[in-house]
């Protein structure tokens, strides 16, 4: 039996235990019922005022391109604290990640010095961190040079910078068509299929010493290579970036079927949001009950671990313990793809996502800095949360690019979802 067929039958039995309430691990009881009023704030999500949505994502955007050099390089780290210095790094998924939340700024409101600003970090992005594989030029990868490393190692291609350099461009051509050659897109595409198993998995990175490498996993990779492949067939309609994004689907849900709680995998649910948004005739080949099945599953755990204003007041409504912005906002993002998919008769999800996301909003909006020269920006640790160690303090002011990032994104999915008039 072949690899795609073994996981045709795997996706099929993974079925059967999905179908069978017996077999079923029973969901998180807080996540699985809508919560009491004592449980939580005001819970509306529509009661979040419009104007202060609107505000925050505008100056998040702001932020993020006027970090945004010439070169079209971002300011990848800084600090609340001037005079705290920050480790030189870079990073290139963390890059295609800044240019993604503008392009998805540009088409909600076109703005000439944001627009400038996604258009060279996309430039950035295409002639500086993409480059084809020693001696196979028909795949694209994304690597990061020499100068830009921290520490300089053995020169390396990541999986996610693929993924997330199609999420990137392809958003970008929404707004500026004919600004990334269709044939790079298809190149990265061929890199990621180049990186897939035959069970839907696939390898993490290539090292051109070694070849394709799963010596170092992540588990957040597989999802940003689904979405880029998803956001690539948007542009480019053929089986061939289709077929792959599907099994990687399956893929991630066998790996996480054994896996309690689930990986918060937002990366995963803004894929399945893609998915289901092709015609029926274009999904036939998608297990769809357990696919659907383990985003459940993702969604409810999420919830699970939200703070509560019972338990938290300081950080309610965040979803680690430790007040961290960037956490909420992946897991809005999540979240917030995942309304757009759960069937309407799942009232008790729906509504404790709703809730959360209500609540999650609220908390992430108090991360956000609103004036100076920070304004817009988001700190690794809500200001002015107490902090047990000096270097718990000295973190907590930590800004980087994809804190702001996906807090952005998370901003405009919900004014998308809750706040048009």
């Amino acid at each position: 039996m072949d690899g795609h067929r073994r996981l045709v039958v795997g996706m099929l039995l993974l079925a059967t235990v999905v179908a069978c309430p017996a077999c079923r691990r029973q969901e998180p009881p807080r996540a699985a019922a809508a919560r009491t009023a004592a449980d939580r704030s005001p819970r509306d999500a529509e009661a979040t005022p419009r104007d202060d949505i609107r505000a925050a994502i505008d100056r998040s955007a702001h932020y993020l391109a006027g970090i945004c050099d010439q070169r079209g390089q971002f300011t990848y780290r800084s600090h609340l604290d001037p005079v705290v210095g920050v480790r030189r790094a870079y990073n290139e998924l963390r890059h295609a990640g800044a240019v993604y939340a503008l392009a998805q700024y540009c088409q909600r409101s076109p703005d000439p010095a944001v627009q400038d600003a996604m258009l060279r970090g996309a430039r950035f992005l295409r002639t500086e961190l993409l480059a084809p594989l020693p001696g196979n030029p028909q795949l694209l990868a994304a690597w990061l040079p020499p100068e830009l490393e921290e520490d300089p190692g053995p020169r390396q291609s990541k999986l996610g910078g693929a993924g997330l350099a199609l999420v990137a461009l392809v958003n970008v051509e929404q707004v500026v068509p004919g600004s990334t050659p269709l044939d790079e897109l298809r190149a990265l595409g061929r890199f990621i299929i180049f990186m897939q198993k035959s069970n839907g998995t696939f390898y993490s990175k290539f090292i051109p010493d070694t070849g394709r490498s799963d010596l170092w996993e992540s588990e957040y990779y597989p999802g940003e290579a689904a979405l880029g492949l998803l956001m690539l067939y948007r542009q480019d309609p053929s089986p061939s970036w289709l077929e792959p994004a599907t099994k990687a689907l399956h893929g991630i849900v066998l790996r996480g079927a054994a896996n309690r709680p689930t990986l918060p995998d937002h990366w995963y649910l803004l894929a399945v949001a893609q998915m289901l948004q092709l015609p029926p005739d274009a999904t036939q080949s998608l297990a769809r009950d357990p696919v659907l099945a383990h985003a459940r599953q993702i969604c409810a755990d999420m919830v699970h671990e939200q703070m509560r204003q019972a338990d938290a007041p300081q950080i309610a409504g965040c979803f680690t313990n430790d007040g961290r912005s960037c956490p909420t906002a992946t897991r809005l993002e999540g979240l917030l793809a995942a309304l757009t998919f759960l069937p309407a008769d799942d009232l008790q999800l729906r509504t404790a996502l709703r809730d959360a996301i209500a609540d999650g909003m609220r908390f992430l909006l108090r991360c956000q800095i609103q004036s100076g020269r920070h304004a817009g920006a988001f700190p690794r640790i809500l200001p002015g949360y107490p902090q047990r160690t000096d270097r718990d303090r000295l973190n907590a002011g930590e800004i980087r690019v994809d804190y702001v990032q996906h807090s952005l994104s998370a901003m405009l999915g919900f004014e998308a979802a809750f706040s048009s008039p």
